[in-house]
């Protein structure tokens, strides 16, 4: 079965956020970067006002490439529901999935985040990228 959507992806900065000392293995300015996939409907090449976009965030160790299925039925059933979808995007957090292979040598080894700091960085960082680098 073919995808019903044209995946773009997308390599953009990620919010500079430093709070541990030894959050990265050399420089504190060093950037970090998000792999982001952007899912852009075949039927909905021209995108109009009042199309939704939908943000997405993977769970701790799931990949984004995870929830395409979820995507598809997303899709599917907008048609049910009466709206459309604009894109869907979603991105590996920094130090997870083709975002931490990317950010590798760059990561350091203080990862002591509480529990709600890494979600909370993360979605800060999914903000910025649309806004700023995204169409």
């Amino acid at each position: 079965m073919s995808s019903p959507f044209l995946i773009k992806e997308h390599k953009v900065p990620g919010q500079h956020i430093r709070e541990y000392s030894h959050a990265l293995a050399n420089s504190q300015d060093d950037v970090l970067y998000l792999c982001v996939k952007e899912y852009v409907p075949k039927d909905n090449l021209n995108p109009q006002p009042g199309d939704v976009t939908i943000l997405g965030a993977h769970a701790n160790g799931f990949p984004k490439e995870l929830y395409e299925p979820l995507w598809e039925d997303l899709h599917r059933e907008s048609k049910n529901f009466g709206f459309r979808i604009r894109s869907i995007i979603i991105c590996d957090a920094a130090w997870q999935g083709q975002s931490g292979l990317l950010n590798a040598d760059k990561l350091g080894n203080d990862r002591e985040f509480t529990p709600f700091q890494v979600p909370f960085h993360h979605i800060r960082a999914i903000l910025t990228a649309p806004s700023s680098h995204l169409p």
